[in-house]
């Protein structure tokens, strides 16, 4: 496949969507120049490396989490972008992932964007996710000597919620 030119959210969406139908079907339009792509943890390095290589979405902004206790989830979110296509340099795609919370790993993207080491590394520390292939995952923020839950996990912050 030859490299695709896009100019618009939708495009990336419609490119996506058929080329990975079974994989990619609630995607959308979040608001001026943001798409929200959901999928199984099972397809991410797939689709991450297809986007990278076919859309151009060069590097990893960042990643979020979101924790659900009430759910038993936490949702990983890949916020990746452009350097090197100006047509898409102010579009962001996050990749929206779904964990169970008692047991959330997935794999790596560091192969894909080097830029996802660190960002790697906080979400393991702050919501104890494992990201199987790191190359380096351990403790980036928080002291040496706190052994204690991942902090950021909603009934650690607010006990009312929920035991783990």
């Amino acid at each position: 496949m030859t490299q695709t030119s896009l100019s618009s959210e939708e495009s990336i969406i419609e490119n996506a969507k058929s080329r990975f139908p079974e994989y990619i079907k609630d995607a959308k339009v979040d608001g001026n120049r943001r798409i929200t792509l959901p999928f199984d943890k099972e397809h991410l390095l797939e689709i991450g490396k297809w986007m990278r290589g076919e859309i151009g979405l060069d590097h990893l902004k960042g990643i979020a989490a979101v924790d659900y206790p009430t759910h038993k989830k936490i949702d990983v979110l890949y916020l990746a972008g452009s350097f090197s296509k100006p047509e898409i340099q102010d579009v962001i795609v996050t990749l929206k992932i779904e964990l169970p919370r008692d047991a959330p790993t997935i794999t790596s993207v560091v192969s894909i964007w080097e830029s996802a080491h660190f960002h790697e590394r906080e979400a393991f520390e702050m919501f104890g996710i494992t990201f199987e292939g790191h190359p380096d995952l351990r403790k980036l923020l928080t002291l040496d000597n706190w052994d204690g839950p991942p902090p950021m996990l909603k009934d650690i912050r607010f006990p009312e919620m929920g035991q783990r």
